[in-house]
């Protein structure tokens, strides 16, 4: 029983920091940080528009000023497919990442079966579903809602 304990932290532990680190990016980072060269000068805008054209790409949604919408649709559509691009040619860390996913979900119901068997959820279990959870989280959510909301933003634009 101890061993499948410590094999549970272990993977609580280790999974979430090889996530962060096969997922290539920083989880403070803005969609897109840094927006395509000259695509301000080519939609007419200043430099202060760049946030509210990230706040619709970021947020997936349409962009209150109808001379900001071009810009929002060519970087949110350049994002995506750099995003699609990475995954393209990145094959290996997807499959890590699947392996990640599925090897968290595996410490997910470990932990509940062992806190639940053991007869009280003590600083173990709440730790290893913290870390699977945010495993979870980082590797399935996080991308999901990125594509989603770049989707959206190139739609509700265009």
């Amino acid at each position: 029983m101890a061993l499948w304990i410590v094999i549970s932290l272990a993977v609580a532990v280790l999974a979430p920091l090889t996530a962060f680190f096969v997922g290539g990016r920083r989880f403070w980072a803005t969609v897109g940080e840094r927006a395509p060269d000259g695509l301000l000068e080519r939609h007419g805008l200043e430099a202060g528009d760049t946030l509210a054209v990230q706040r619709a790409m970021a947020r997936g949604r349409r962009a209150e000023e109808p001379r900001i919408r071009p810009a929002v649709v060519e970087w949110a559509g350049s994002t995506l497919a750099a995003v699609e691009e990475s995954e393209r040619l990145h094959a290996r860390r997807r499959a890590v990442a699947a392996a990640l996913t599925a090897l968290g979900a595996v410490a997910l119901v470990l932990a509940v079966v062992l806190g639940l068997t053991d007869g009280g959820a003590g600083g173990g279990f709440w730790l290893v579903v913290v870390l699977s959870l945010g495993l979870l989280l980082n590797l399935v959510v996080l991308p999901r809602v990125l594509r989603r909301n770049l989707r959206r933003a190139v739609s509700s634009n265009a």
